[in-house]
């Protein structure tokens, strides 16, 4: 059994696979993951895996967390200059974020070697894979990330009310805030997407449905860091 915890920037996530099939999962904090890692049966053959984009001290939490709740050690995935053939474009391949490499790793599992994937989260990640080879990407500040900032550092962009999510011209300040931020972000991924024509396009992260919606054509598949950590695991 294979428990593959995913630690992002603003929720925790997990999982728990039986031969490549999820048999359990959720999210929420880590306290929420300490609970359910506690409920496990003790003794279990497991193995455990972890995608973790916080700083060190939230990966000693982690490693205190199952030791205590399922006396094995996880291992911690990294960004490497090359797996199995997959090169990183990064001359110091421990900086790109290991949840953008596992998700790279992910689309090289499905038999992709070129791809654009797009992780529209708190900030909006897009890698570009060409031939089997990641050759860099983009980060842009996700929606809320760029609605927020535009709030706290000007002086009378101000509003309270929630609008639908356009791209037309807004009538308000909530309407042109909300499709200016979206507005970004699909002209952005379409520009990208247009580069590589031939490249296919996978679309996940929280916001991954709304840029769907709005005419960003791509398949939207959830968990793919997941699937980028069984990967992972099969090969180190």
């Amino acid at each position: 059994m294979r428990i593959l915890v995913d630690v992002g920037n603003t929720s925790v996530k997990w999982q728990l696979r039986s031969d490549g099939v999820v048999v359990d999962g959720a999210s929420g904090d880590l306290g929420a993951l300490g609970s359910w890692l506690a409920s496990l049966e003790q003794g279990g053959d497991y193995t455990a895996a972890v995608s973790c984009v916080r700083g060190e001290h939230c990966m000693s939490e982690l490693r205190s967390m199952f030791r205590s709740a399922t006396l094995i050690e996880p291992h911690f995935a990294t960004s490497t200059s090359e797996f199995h053939g997959v090169t990183n474009a990064y001359a110091s391949p421990e900086m790109l974020g290991v949840d953008r490499w596992l998700a790279i790793l992910a689309v090289i599992a499905r038999g992709e070697d070129s791809a654009i994937i797009i992780d529209a989260g708190t900030a909006c990640t897009i890698d570009v894979l060409e031939n089997g080879h990641h050759i860099g990407g983009y980060i842009f500040p996700g929606v809320a990330l760029a609605r927020d900032a535009l709030i706290a550092n000007t002086d009378r962009i101000r509003f309270s009310e929630h609008v639908a999510i356009s791209t037309a011209p807004g009538a308000n300040t909530a309407e042109c805030v909300q499709s200016g931020v979206w507005l970004t972000l699909y002209a952005a991924t379409r520009e990208i997407i247009a580069r590589a024509p031939s490249a296919r396009v996978f679309i996940t992260g929280g916001s991954a449905g709304e840029l769907a919606a709005l005419g960003v054509e791509g398949d939207c598949v959830q968990g793919l860091v997941f699937d980028g950590l069984d990967f992972w695991l099969n090969g180190s």
